[in-house]
């Protein structure tokens, strides 16, 4: 079931005029990396709380390091179904069912809803304040007639807090106005932890098919994607995954090997440790990335 709806929307990402790469292995961080006008990493979970932290810090960090958007897209959680239109959350990464992840990607079209412990809906402050305005409605005026406290309807206001779908529909009734705004999931993602690494800023992963992913610090859009060595098997295995998902990242990539008499593996460059100890500058590193990817 989980491996027919990666390859779906692998497909259907494909026909929107997506590159995208569906990931062959099942335990990592993402399934499916594609690229549009922006960077998606998409994980697919029958039931999302089988999604661990480890590979939710992972995504997170790789998200924030790419410049990418994380979903994460299942059917359910332990207790219930996934709702259409609504936002769920695990360890921090947005995660939707697959319906409202076509209606985010294709249509363009936020959620209106989003659910941790209780269903919310999202309202647009400066539509409810300025229709208050125009009605001549004081925050209290507006209490009495909604039955609401004037401390709830300042947060609502302000963009403090969701309401409930009952609430805004007595809200929407009395100002005569639609008042729900699309929840942009992306808002306040926790930004990655990073190292200096010879003059790129970059994160480590656990759970993803490579290991490192650095951006240069000076000009940023310069990207390098590293793995570290394993036996020459496993490496030309690799390969053409570190080709396809750095084509989409727009990064380049090598492997980082103790030694070795060839330059490079699979089409990927092979950097030895003690090169890589004696370089100084990021663009050092990419040049000679580039030479060996020739």
């Amino acid at each position: 079931m989980r491996e027919h709806t990666i390859r779906l929307l692998g497909e259907e990402l494909a026909k929107e005029g997506f590159t995208a790469f569906i990931c062959p292995t099942s335990g990592g961080c993402f399934d499916i990396v594609a690229r549009r006008e922006g960077l998606l990493l998409i994980k697919v979970l029958q039931n999302i709380d089988g999604y661990t932290r480890e590979q939710a810090e992972d995504l997170k960090n790789i998200a924030s390091m790419a410049s990418a958007k994380p979903y994460l897209v299942g059917e359910q959680t332990k207790e219930f179904l996934l709702e259409e239109n609504t936002l769920y959350e695990r360890h921090g990464i947005p995660a939707v069912s697959i319906s409202t992840f076509r209606q985010m990607v294709f249509e363009k079209s936020l959620p209106e809803k989003r659910k941790f412990r209780k269903l919310g809906v999202s309202i647009d402050p400066e539509k409810f304040a300025s229709r208050r305005r125009e009605l001549e409605l004081s925050l209290e005026e507006l209490s009495d007639k909604a039955g609401i406290g004037k401390k709830t309807l300042y947060r609502y206001e302000h963009g403090i807090t969701l309401v409930d779908e009952q609430k805004l529909k007595k809200l929407e009734e009395i100002l005569g106005t639609g008042l729900r705004k699309g929840i942009n999931p992306f808002d306040g993602l926790a930004p990655g932890k990073t190292f200096e690494f010879h003059g790129f800023s970059a994160i480590e992963a656990r759970a993803a098919p490579f290991q490192v992913l650095g951006k240069e610090e000076e000009r940023k859009h310069d990207k390098v994607m590293m793995g570290k060595e394993a036996d020459r098997r496993t490496m030309l295995k690799r390969a053409e995954t570190y080709s396809r998902i750095s084509g989409i990242f727009e990064s380049y990539s090598c492997f980082l090997v103790k030694n070795s008499n060839a330059n490079s593996l699979g089409g990927i460059p092979l950097i030895r440790e003690e090169e890589l100890s004696g370089l100084k500058k990021a663009k050092e590193l990419l040049k000679l990335i580039e030479e060996r990817g020739e």
